[in-house]
């Protein structure tokens, strides 16, 4: 039998674990790490739309004695604008097709993950787990070729 690949539409061989046109995984298994990178981004998308509400709470809501109105309007507004910055990445990983870039884009996601001390604990074993090759194979993200060795003079 014969696998097509989902990427490109060529029909490779039936022992083939890569496409030859576009080296994406013709192996239809779903690594378990994707399914935790998923979970991963759609609780920090909740988190960012959280810190965007406190953003919206802060701009509208009578500030503390300690801050002028302005201050408080400035900091929710820096808030809404970052937190919206990093919502759209995370909301939007998910969704993304199986191409080399979004395994780019899943590592980046990861490691700016890795900048809170609250997210440590999810993100060093999602990151070990990311970098694999079974999860690269499934980007479709192979190891570049070694170059030919030199030529040999007797």
């Amino acid at each position: 039998m014969a696998k097509k690949c989902r990427q490109c539409g060529l029909v490779n061989w039936d022992y083939e674990e890569v496409c030859k046109r576009c080296n994406a995984s013709l192996n239809t298994a779903t690594p378990p790490v994707y399914k935790w990178f998923v979970a991963y981004c759609l609780l920090m998308a909740l988190l960012y739309l959280a810190t965007a509400a406190m953003g919206i709470a802060f701009m509208f809501i009578e500030p503390d004695r300690d801050m002028s109105a302005t201050e408080a309007k400035i900091m929710g507004s820096v808030m809404l604008i970052l937190s919206l910055v990093f919502f759209v990445p995370y909301a939007l990983a998910p969704f993304l097709p199986r191409q080399s870039w979004v395994w780019i884009l899943g590592l980046v996601l990861i490691c700016i993950g890795l900048t809170s001390a609250c997210c440590l604990p999810v993100c060093i074993p999602l990151l070990i787990f990311w970098l694999k090759p079974e999860m690269k194979a499934f980007f479709g993200r192979t190891a570049s070729p070694l170059p030919p060795p030199p030529p040999q003079w007797n």
